[in-house]
């Protein structure tokens, strides 16, 4: 083998050209990866958006906040509410108990309380709220951040009008006995 052999030497010329592509990248990609670090420096980190890590406890937690956003309007507009929340300084989880109150981050959920009706349901998944079934008209939507214990810590109102909407499938009871109400 000559000192000067290449693996191209016994290449197509299709193959030739991609490996000097390939040879002309390189450069340009090594720049990209040295420099992109820098680039990125003014961006949000995965504890901007998500929040501290559950693995670590956390010294002088700061207040948990609830905050809420109106529904959304296209779903409103044919007769359901979506209403999208989340926490800040507390995790919306399935736990409870006065055990519960010990765990660092916080954890917690929600109650929610639809029209000044004297009871109220529990949210433990986080997710966008779903109401279904409310006659036109005005509404509010009480969300209650509440810890382990069912204490408040946070309230928000929400306050909307479902329209009168042509959507006659929008009757979502169901019997319960898995029949047809009709």
């Amino acid at each position: 083998m000559p000192a000067l052999w290449r693996p191209w030497m016994l290449a197509t010329p299709w193959q030739c050209r991609r490996m000097l592509l390939c040879r002309l990248r390189m450069p340009l990609y090594w720049a990209i990866v040295l420099i992109s670090p820098m680039t990125h420096a003014s961006a949000q980190t995965a504890r901007d958006i998500v929040g501290p890590t559950p693995l670590v406890a956390i010294e002088n937690e700061p207040p948990a906040r609830l905050i809420v956003d109106p529904p959304l309007a296209g779903p409103l507009a044919a007769g359901r509410v979506f209403i999208q929340y989340r926490a800040e300084n507390m995790r919306i989880l399935p736990v409870f108990g006065t055990g519960a109150l010990e765990v660092s981050p916080r954890v917690g959920h929600v109650h929610i309380t639809v029209d000044d009706v004297p009871w109220h349901f529990v949210d433990a998944s986080g997710g966008t709220l779903i109401l279904v079934g409310l006659d036109a008209g005005s509404h509010k939507v009480l969300i209650e951040l509440a810890d382990p214990t069912h204490r408040v810590v946070a309230r928000e109102t929400v306050r909307f009008v479902v329209p009168p909407h042509a959507d006659a499938t929008n009757d979502h009871r169901h019997a319960v006995d898995g029949s047809s109400h009709d």
